[in-house]
């Protein structure tokens, strides 16, 4: 009976948690890549032709629910049928379909760096020095007062680091213990 009054809190807690797992493991509809995004892409590859075949071939690409180099294979099969109207850095006349798909795929992962840099804020900026203006001393003497301020600073900082970890290290050196033999 202690078995089991052990374990009323433990197994649908166990339950629970490998519940949460398989709900964030498990793939969803929305976790599916769809070809909307790549179809769309490759229709901005293409060139100035109005081609409806080509266009209906393209569009297929929006129903396929598969990954990316499966969708950019399938990509690369019709655009290899249509190359005269796609601008694509490869050769007409020799080109594979492999060598279709590397130029996709490589241009697809220029195309996502390029959506991700656009979303991010630049942070860098705030670091980088502010350019100098024309009021700022430039002499030798201000310039050796700077560094001289800098290193003072700079061991000040250190000097405080190290009491710190000194106290960490010793902690309750000068106290009373309750109890003591």
């Amino acid at each position: 009976m202690r078995f089991f009054r052990s374990h009323t809190v433990k197994v649908p807690l166990l339950l629970l948690i490998v519940t949460g797992i398989i709900f964030v493991a498990w793939p969803r509809e929305d976790r599916i890549q769809t070809g909307e995004s790549v179809s769309a892409w490759i229709m901005a590859l293409r060139a100035d032709t109005d081609n409806p075949e080509l266009h209906g071939k393209i569009y297929s690409l929006r129903s396929e629910k598969d990954d990316i180099p499966g969708l950019l294979r399938k990509a690369s099969a019709i655009i290899g049928e249509h190359q005269d109207d796609f601008t694509l850095p490869v050769d007409e006349g020799n080109a594979t379909n492999d060598d279709i798909y590397n130029t996709l795929l490589l241009k697809w992962t220029l195309h996502q760096q390029e959506a991700v840099t656009d979303t991010l804020t630049i942070l860098d900026r705030q670091v980088q020095v502010p350019p100098a203006s024309e009021k700022d001393d430039k002499s030798l003497l201000s310039q050796v007062t700077n560094s001289i301020q800098f290193i003072i600073g700079a061991y000040s900082r250190v000097s405080e680091a190290i009491d710190y970890i000194r106290m960490i290290l010793r902690p309750l050196a000068g106290g009373i213990s309750i109890n003591a033999p």
